[in-house]
C-alpha cells in the first residue's frame, strides 16, 4: 500500500471501498491504517502526526499524498489550494464518447448528489480534460477507458460530469451506472504529481488498479487500445 515514504512525505494506494478518513462507521479507512505504519516505522511512543491532505471517494482507489510534518501538510495544502498538483484518474465507463475531449460544467450539490446547473443558475465552475485510452465490451455493453486530468476539485465531479453526458462509470450506481459483484467503481487515481515540501523537487507516483472488480472487466479479451479502436 506504500508508494513512497520520507521524513516529510507519505504517498499510499488506497484500497477501493475504504474511507480516506474514519466516519463512524466501522469501515477502514486510509489515514488510521497510515498513522500506526507511520508509529510501527518511527518506533517512538505517542500518536503520531500525520495530515490528510485530500480525500478519494469510498468506492474509489488509487493513490493519496499524507503529510508527516506541520509543516509538510501546510506546504501540500497550499499546492492543492492553488492546483498546481497533477491529478490524474482512469475512469472505467459505459458508451464511447469521442476519443478526446474537455468538459466544462457549473456544478452544484443536492443532497447526496452533484449535479450539473441550468443555464441561470448558481453553480461551481468544473473543469477536466479526456482521452480514451482503450474500448471493449463490459457485461455485453460498449464500455471505454478514459484517462483524465482533473483541472479542479468539486465533489464528485467526474462521476456526475461523465454520467451526465451518458457515460456513467461502471459500478457507480449513485450516478446510473449498473451495479456490479462489489460496490466498487470504475475510477482510479492512477498519476499525482506535486513538489516535495522540502526542496520544492518535482515528484510523480504511478499506480494502476490491480485485478479486481471493475478493472478485471478492462483486462478481458474484448479490448483493444485506442490506436486501434
Amino acid at each position: 500500500m506504500v508508494i513512497f515514504e520520507d521524513r516529510q512525505l507519505l504517498v499510499v494506494q488506497k484500497p477501493p471501498l475504504w474511507l480516506s478518513q474514519a466516519d463512524n462507521t466501522p469501515r477502514p479507512d486510509v489515514l488510521t491504517w497510515a498513522r500506526r505504519h507511520v508509529e510501527v516505522q518511527s518506533q517512538k511512543p505517542g500518536r503520531a502526526y500525520l495530515g490528510l491532505c485530500h480525500r478519494l471517494d469510498w468506492a474509489a482507489g488509487g493513490l493519496m499524498a499524507l503529510a508527516k510534518t506541520s509543516k509538510a501538510a501546510k506546504r501540500l495544502g497550499q499546492q492543492f489550494l492553488a492546483r498546481t498538483i497533477g491529478k490524474y484518474y482512469l475512469a472505467l465507463i459505459i458508451g464511447e464518447p469521442p476519443l478526446a475531449g474537455r468538459l466544462n460544467n457549473e456544478l452544484y450539490r443536492s443532497g447526496h448528489l452533484t449535479r450539473l446547473a441550468v443555464k441561470g443558475e448558481p453553480g461551481t465552475l468544473a473543469r477536466l480534460e479526456y482521452r480514451v485510452l482503450a474500448r471493449g465490451l463490459i457485461h455485453q455493453r460498449k464500455g471505454s477507458l478514459l484517462s483524465i486530468k482533473l483541472m479542479t476539485g468539486f465533489k464528485h465531479q467526474i462521476r456526475a460530469q461523465l454520467a451526465e453526458l451518458g457515460f456513467p462509470l461502471v459500478g457507480d450506481r449513485r450516478y446510473g451506472g449498473f451495479i456490479g459483484p462489489s460496490e466498487a467503481i470504475g475510477l482510479w487515481a492512477y498519476r499525482l504529481e506535486l513538489d516535495s515540501p522540502v526542496g520544492q523537487t518535482p515528484l510523480s507516483f504511478q499506480a494502476w488498479p490491480g485485478d479486481f472488480w471493475p478493472w478485471n472487466a478492462w483486462r478481458g479479451p474484448n479490448w483493444t487500445d485506442s490506436a486501434d479502436a
